[in-house]
């Protein structure tokens, strides 16, 4: 038998790869993509031009589908009703959202992670626009500054104090005054440096007596906190109206229903400070006053006579909260004892001005779905949920091939739209119900679900939109380019 001559092989190399994969129409390009691979080598690929290159590579590796089944499943156990202190709390173990490593310290599973994520994206765009840079400060603080300042004995058993092999103490820090307020003082010169907003989300720590309430009340979180620091004490208070309204505007975009509220400074110092709280006659823990005379808010610290510092008045409402923000106007409390000074237009020296203002990243995450859940299903502000869109198609069965081709289009059509892209999810799995997937979704706060049934294979106008989050009303007789655009309408994302 004579041997193929090589002029006889497939001119592989001449394929035009942009041609296969431009010109295919959507409903088939998953079809294609095995084919593509299967025949054009790498050696090809990698001939491309750059560009090219980089469109198809993205396309056959990046642009697979996101499918439920492929997705970790794990739904923890519910533990007792007795060990069960809020609502939320029941639904995060419930639908894998985290899972009770030890007393008060959570892994964060997919989803809740990918929430997670998407609640710092918002965050940093509002840090992003008051002029705040992101840095990252280490977990381990010395326990040197701390005396500095004058809190390591302040803060009593409230941290987690270790020592190296050298016996050198340190905490894992609660908060970071000290750190950036030293790194900054090293660094500075001259006025006009000034201001100067530094502001990280990382991990925190703290020995709660009595852990609860999932992230509510839990010894490991996540926090914002951002560090400002001024040539004079107008400035601050400047930047301190800056970040009191870049709070209102993160809190606003989440459409949740907060109350900002006068507070005392408490262990952190300082001459003025607010709180900002999401009503929760429940759960919460704060106990907050509205004058129904002037509007003025203050936590119980401020209101020890339950009499209005505003205007006197006694006509005051008061209601359990839950605190998820807090701004302090430090002035020198931090700056003086670690020697952060700055050189004037006068070649004077001058102690620098402060202000810190966090954020419970973490206990935000939890607090909006206590807040806005109807007890039976996860409510999470929309703009944050962990898929804007969930694709429910048919069950196994007849005609599973054009349902297949239906959901694979309408896919890469959501897609294809800036502010939806990674936005979307398919069911598939296709064992079970379109019923009981339907109720799964509903449980984890997916905003809107599409269902391909039996219509959408005998009219054009046979799909269904269910609303989640409106009473789960259902939208029904709608075709494909209708269900797009009621889509592009309504579903929202933090990419806009």
């Amino acid at each position: 038998m004579t041997k193929l001559s090589s002029s006889l092989k497939p001119p592989v190399e001449k394929i035009r790869v942009e041609d296969i994969y431009y010109c295919t129409p959507p409903p088939l390009l998953a079809k294609m993509k095995q084919l593509v691979v299967r025949t054009v080598s790498w050696r090809t690929i990698n001939g491309l031009l750059p560009s090219l290159r980089k469109s198809l590579l993205r396309r056959m590796l990046h642009d697979k589908p996101k499918c439920l089944s492929e997705m970790f499943q794990k739904m923890t156990d519910i533990p007792k009703q007795g060990e069960i202190t809020s609502v939320s709390h029941r639904l995060f173990m419930a639908n894998g959202i985290y899972y009770p490593s030890s007393l008060g310290v959570f892994t964060l599973l997919p989803k809740g992670l990918r929430v997670l994520q998407k609640l710092i994206k918002l965050i940093d765009q509002e840090m992003e626009a008051i002029g705040a840079e992101k840095i990252q400060m280490p977990s381990l603080v010395p326990r040197r500054l701390w005396e500095k300042t004058g809190r390591w004995e302040a803060a009593g058993s409230e941290i987690f104090r270790l020592e190296d092999r050298h016996k050198r103490g340190y905490c894992l820090g609660p908060t970071h005054e000290e750190i950036v307020t030293e790194m900054v003082a090293s660094q500075l010169n001259f006025h006009h440096q000034l201001p100067i907003k530094l502001y990280q989300i990382t991990k925190k720590f703290r020995d709660e007596p009595l852990p609860h309430h999932g992230f509510l009340r839990s010894r490991e979180f996540e926090m914002k906190d951002l560090y400002t620091f001024h040539a004079t004490e107008q400035d601050a208070r400047e930047t301190y109206q800056q970040v009191l309204q870049a709070y209102e505007n993160i809190l606003n975009r989440l459409q949740l229903h907060f109350v900002k509220a006068e507070a005392d400074t408490g262990m952190i110092g300082g001459s003025q400070s607010h709180e900002f709280h999401l009503k929760c006659p429940g759960v919460g823990e704060d106990v907050v006053y509205t004058c129904n005379s002037c509007g003025y808010s203050g936590n119980k610290e401020v209101l020890e006579k339950e009499e209005c510092p505003s205007c006197k008045s006694q006509d005051l409402d008061s209601y359990n909260a839950i605190e998820v923000g807090h701004a302090f106007l430090l002035g020198q409390r931090y700056s003086k004892p670690l020697g952060a000074m700055f050189r004037t237009q006068e070649q004077k020296s001058r102690v620098l001005e402060m202000g810190c203002y966090g954020l419970g990243v973490s206990r935000i995450l939890q607090a909006s779905v206590e807040v806005l859940t109807d007890g039976k299903h996860i409510r999470w502000p929309k703009l944050i949920a962990p898929y804007q869109i969930i694709i429910i198609p048919q069950k196994k069965g007849v005609s599973e091939d054009i349902f297949q081709e239906i959901t694979e289009n309408l896919y890469q059509r959501l897609q294809s739209v800036p502010s939806l892209k990674g936005e979307v999810l398919i069911d598939n799995r296709l064992s079970i119900t379109i019923g009981r997937r339907v109720v799964e979704a509903k449980l984890q706060g997916y905003p809107y679900a599409v269902v391909i049934g039996n219509k959408a294979i005998e009219r054009e106008d046979g799909l269904e939109v269910i609303d989640i989050y409106s009473d789960s009303k259902s939208i029904t007789n709608l075709t494909l380019s209708q269900v797009i655009d009621f889509l592009c309408k309504n579903a929202i994302s933090t990419a806009e």
